[in-house]
Parts: C-alpha cells; sequence; structure tokens
C-alpha cells in the first residue's frame, strides 16, 4: 500500500523542488538492483528514486542505500525515497541516507520499524515530506549538522537523550522518533513515554507525532502558537492533553483518533475547535467547552464517548457532523444560529432539545438515527433549511414552518412516515400550505412543490395551478395513486418517485414534456396510463424517461376557468370530484366561479350531481 495524503502546498513545493532539478518522465521504469527498486524519474539525466517493493524492506542498513544503480549497462543516479518506498521496514542501525539524496517523499518512512534504528538525514536534502515519518517506530531521527533547511534537536528526559527532526531554526518540531531506546535489561526494553515540548519551540509540524503508540502523556507550554494538520493523529495510547495557548493555530485532525484520550483541557478563549479535532477519540465521555467558543467545526466531537455537552453562550455555530455518533441525551443549544448537515445524526440517547431561539440555518439529516426524538423542536426566527433536515422523523404528525422561512432546498421532512399535516405560519410570505401540500411561493403563485406528506389523506396529487417543478423528494414514499401535473409543470427533480409503485394513472398537462420523466417506477411505466395533451404525444413517445411509459394517451385540454375543473388543472375528472365533495362537506376551499356547476350562485350537492353527469358525458 502506498501513502497518498499529504498536504497540497507540500506536496507542490516538493514537485517543484525536484522538478527544478529534473524532469519527471511519464510511464516511468522501475527495475530492482540489489535489495531494492527504483523508478526512473529522469530518463535524460538517468536519474532514479527508491521506490517500494512487492513486500516490505527487512534488515534495511547503512550500506544498502547507494548512491548510483545499474540496470541494462545504464548507470542511474539516486536522488531521493520516493512515496512509501519503506513503509513497514525492519531497519538495523542508523541509516545514514549518502549525499546526494534530495527528498524523502510522503510516507517514506512511514511505519518503519527499529527500535534501536533510525535514520540520519544528509546535508543535500531539501525537502522531507510531513508524513515521511507516520506512525515510526524507529529510536533516532538526526541531521547533519550543515543541512541548510533541516536540524535535529534533542533534549533529554528521564535520562534519556530524546530527537526531535526539526527546522533550522529549531523552533518547529517536524516529525519524532516513535519509540525510543531508553536501557536495556535482558531483553527489556523500556521506552520514553512523557514527551516535554522543549520551551524553544513555538510550532508542532503536520504530522509530527502521529501514529506514536508509545506516547501516553504529553506536556505542552504556551508559546507554542501552532500546532500542525494531524499532529498527533493516531496516538492510540494518549490518556490526556492540557491546551494552554487560546490564541494559537490549531490544525484539523489535531488529536484524531486518539482512542486512549480521557481527559482534554481546552484554555479560556479558545474561539474554535478546528475540524476531525476529536474525531473517533472514543474514550473522551466529557470535554468543558469554555466560554468565547464561537465554532465546532465539521466532526470535531464525532465518534466521541460524550454523554453529555454544555453548550456555551458564545457558541454559534455547529458544523457538519459536530456532535454526530455521541451517546449525549440531552443539548441546549442557547445562542447558536447555525446547525450544520448531520450534526445530531446517529446519537441513540439523544431525547431532549432545548432552546434554539436564535438558530437561523439548519442542516441536512440533523436528526437522522435518533429514535428518542420523536417530535422536530421549533425554531422560531429560521430562516433557512438546507438539504432534508427532518428526515425521517418517525414519530413526526405534523410539521410547521416558521413565518421567519426564507428559503427551503427540498423536502424538509422528507420519508416521515406518521406525517399528515404541513402548516405555515401566518406572515411567512416565502411558502403556503395548499391542498395540504408545502409550496414555495414566487411572484404570489405556487411555483414548487416541497412537500406532499407521506400519511396525507388523499392518495391523488393534483398540483396547483402555476406550478413549475415538483422538488427533490417531494413525494418520495408518498403512496399516491395518480399524479397530475398541471399545463405549466417545466421539471421533475430527483424526487424519489423511483419509490411509488403505488401510481397507477398519470396525467401531464404540459404541451412540453417536463424534464425528469425518468423518476418513476418500472411498475408505473408498465401499468399506469399516461395522459398528455393529444397534439404532444409523439413528443412524449420521445422524450426521455416519459418514453418508458407502455399506454400513452392523447386528451383534450379545457381552457383554464371551465366549469367543474375545481382544481384548475385544465381537466374535468374525478380528482375534481373529490375536491368538489370535500368543499361540500366543510373541508375544502374553492372558487365558486368553477365549482357552481348549476349555476344557482350555491356551492351544494347539486353541484356534485351536475358534475358527475358531465364526466359521465350525461
Amino acid at each position: 500500500m502506498r501513502y497518498c495524503y499529504i498536504n497540497m502546498k507540500i506536496k507542490t513545493l516538493l514537485l517543484t523542488v525536484i522538478s527544478a532539478i529534473f524532469v519527471l518522465t511519464a510511464n516511468a521504469q522501475t527495475f530492482k538492483s540489489g535489495k531494492f527498486y527504483y523508478e526512473v524519474v529522469n530518463a535524460a539525466n538517468r536519474q532514479v528514486q527508491i521506490v517500494a517493493g512487492p513486500s516490505a524492506y527487512t534488515n534495511v542498513g547503512t550500506g544498502d542505500f547507494p548512491t548510483t544503480v545499474t540496470n541494462d549497462g545504464k548507470e542511474y543516479t539516486v536522488i531521493g525515497i520516493g512515496a512509501g518506498a519503506f513503509q513497514t521496514a525492519t531497519l538495523n542501525g542508523l541509516c545514514k541516507l549518502p549525499e546526494g539524496y534530495l527528498y524523502i517523499d510522503n510516507g517514506g518512512f512511514a511505519g518503519a520499524i527499529g527500535a534501536s534504528a533510525g535514520v540520519r538525514i544528509p546535508a543535500s536534502m531539501i525537502i522531507v515530506s510531513p508524513t515521511a515519518f507516520d506512525s515510526n517506530h524507529l529510536g533516532f531521527l538526526t541531521v547533519v549538522a550543515d543541512n541548510k533547511n533541516y536540524s535535529q534537536l534533542s533534549t533529554t528526559q528521564d535520562g534519556t537523550s530524546y530527537y526531535f527532526l526539526c527546522n533550522k531554526q529549531q523552533t518547529a518540531i517536524l516529525a519524532a522518533p516513535g519509540e525510543r531506546l531508553k536501557n536495556i535489561v535482558g531483553d527489556v526494553y523500556n521506552y520514553v513515554s512523557n514527551i516535554v515540548i522543549p520551551e524553544q519551540i513555538t510550532e508542532i509540524g503536520e504530522y509530527a507525532f502521529s501514529g506514536n503508540t508509545n506516547l501516553k502523556t504529553l506536556t505542552l507550554h504556551k508559546g507554542i502558537t501552532k500546532f500542525g494538520h494531524a499532529a498527533f493523529y493516531g496516538c492510540k495510547n494518549l490518556t490526556g492533553v492540557t491546551l494552554l495557548n487560546p490564541d494559537a493555530e490549531y490544525g484539523d485532525m489535531l488529536f484524531c483518533d486518539c482512542q486512549g484520550l480521557t481527559r482534554a483541557v481546552l484554555p479560556a478563549g479558545i474561539k474554535s475547535l478546528p475540524a476531525h479535532m476529536f474525531f473517533c477519540c472514543v474514550s473522551l465521555t466529557n470535554i468543558n467547552l469554555p466560554e468565547g467558543i464561537k465554532e465546532l467545526r465539521k466532526m470535531c466531537l464525532s465518534s466521541t464517548g460524550l454523554t453529555s455537552v454544555n453548550l456555551p453562550e458564545s457558541l454559534e455555530w455547529l458544523d457538519t457532523c459536530a456532535l454526530q455518533n455521541t451517546d449525549i441525551a440531552s443539548v441546549d443549544l442557547k445562542n447558536v444560529k447555525i446547525i450544520g448537515n448531520q450534526c445530531f445524526s446517529s446519537c441513540p440517547n439523544l431525547a431532549s432539545i432545548t432552546g434554539g431561539e436564535k438558530v437561523e440555518e439548519i442542516g441536512n439529516a440533523m436528526l437522522t438515527n435518533c429514535p428518542l426524538i420523536m417530535q422536530a423542536p421549533y425554531f422560531p426566527n429560521l430562516k433557512r433549511m438546507i438539504g432534508t433536515p427532518f428526515f425521517r422523523m418517525p414519530g413526526l404528525t405534523e410539521f410547521t414552518v416558521p413565518a421567519s422561512t426564507e428559503y427551503i432546498e427540498r423536502n424538509p421532512v422528507s420519508c416521515s412516515p406518521l406525517l399528515n399535516e404541513v402548516k405555515v405560519e401566518e406572515g411567512c410570505a416565502a411558502f403556503a400550505e395548499l391542498d395540504s401540500c408545502l409550496y414555495e411561493i414566487k411572484n404570489g403563485k405556487p411555483y414548487r412543490l416541497l412537500t406532499c406528506p407521506v400519511a396525507r389523506e388523499n392518495t391523488e396529487l393534483v398540483l396547483q395551478p402555476g406550478t413549475e417543478i415538483i422538488g427533490e423528494q417531494a413525494i418520495r414514499e408518498v403512496p399516491l395513486t395518480a399524479l397530475y401535473g398541471n399545463a405549466e409543470l417545466k421539471e421533475i427533480q430527483v424526487t424519489g418517485t423511483k419509490f411509488n409503485n403505488t401510481i397507477t394513472k398519470v396525467k401531464m398537462l404540459a404541451t412540453v414534456p417536463p424534464t425528469g420523466g425518468t423518476t418513476f417506477a418500472n411498475e408505473t411505466y408498465a401499468n399506469a396510463p399516461l395522459y398528455v395533451p393529444k397534439n404532444s404525444v409523439d413528443a412524449y413517445k420521445a422524450a426521455e424517461g416519459w418514453s418508458n411509459f407502455q399506454n400513452i394517451i392523447g386528451i383534450d385540454v379545457v381552457e383554464p376557468g371551465i366549469k367543474g375543473d375545481v382544481n384548475g388543472d385544465g381537466v374535468v375528472d374525478i380528482a375534481d370530484l373529490n375536491i368538489l365533495i370535500n368543499a361540500v362537506l366543510g373541508q375544502a376551499t374553492v372558487d365558486t366561479n368553477v365549482a357552481d356547476i348549476n349555476g344557482d350562485t350555491i356551492v351544494d350537492i347539486a353541484d356534485v350531481n351536475s358534475l358527475i353527469n358531465i364526466i359521465l358525458g350525461a
């Protein structure tokens, strides 16, 4: 397996430095010479780098690193260590890389083994990748004194010298040996498990201690102003950490996958927890979030062992998956303004969400797989709903859109099995409830169907006049028996209608086939008649998706406002009769101009009888 992750800025620098000296060769030739495999990186100048072989190299010593190699009678100069070349290799003693080696690429010695072994960086070395020594099990990392880019910094702990790979100024730790031989008593090896960062260090570099499984405790100081990306990633036996500088730059994935971490102390005044900071720290059951924090970034506390969380008053943003897959039982949102996608998803014990008066935006699937949350929380000042925030809410029977709502990306309550009613608060200009469905309003008219409740009583859906779009997931898993599209319909988005195999009749009144006809179930294509305007039959038969219907029937379309066209879809049929009956029973509102079939100025049972005669052609 070759390493492929790396900070792109460093990777670009590495390639820039190398390409200034040689030209990378396309379709590079690989060959074996002696103990190692090599890859030609510049055929013209006959330059190669050491690369990984079919299996990890073993018993590698100083004498195994050549400066030149021969293949097919041609001599090549070795100029570097390729990506993953010595991943999990076993080293013997201090491996002195020869002068002339220019770089160690991504993961060059990742996972290399040798408690009493190590690597010495030559004076010629220009670039050492941040992941060059990721998860190593080495005892030494040393640097030739006259290297212009790197240096070694030694510190004595418990009577043992410990060597760090540093920048030339010795202010940044770039890599650390994963194991340091302290002493040998018979066959017993003792290692330094506590690391004290020297006072002169102001930066911990990317991946500097990543994968160090022997690190148990860590002593930091306030003078550290920068912690690089994944600096302590995968230190599985690290038990506790105290961060002291609230103004330091903290990189993403800082303590990610530190599975033994039980204590993490954050400095007062810290403004943000970076992405994945404590992701997969499964032993971290509690953390104090000090006042002043404004952001919990992406997955920063996801998949931890948290059983409770106290959000500070200063917190405004819960980013994507910030508290996902935790054991928290309740949360008080206080002054949170933004809740990101899947923020609380897969929290099996979460039963209570309070606060939320300041919430303005909620993200997709924010409560998915939270079985104890039965009702959607109400946010009185909500402005934006991204994706489907309340996806598959098992106990949700009704849903209210706050008057403050300005934007809904798609069906906010998709696949909630008991939902039978959608309400829109008075004063909401952007959305309306029409025929038990939620519509987006544009220019004062229905524009996009957003939600048709799964448990809605009427299984025939007649789009409101003016509707141009059936929105994404708007009718997903709704047990419709008939779908009637109005003349203005232009698009059926990815709606999940493939799940709606109950549809037995489709009527489209648009003369130009709407896009998105490929979303119907195979059962619908095979068994449901598709009624379209007579003059558009050929167009539907040729249109993508619509052509899948086995039975396309042309019909006459009446002019809008015709007597009996109660729903305004341009056709007088059984759908109008159902609405008219509901109107007579006081369960629906209709336009008297079209519902007063017999012209006596009253909409009553007599009009129902008249409409039946019209439909029957009597």
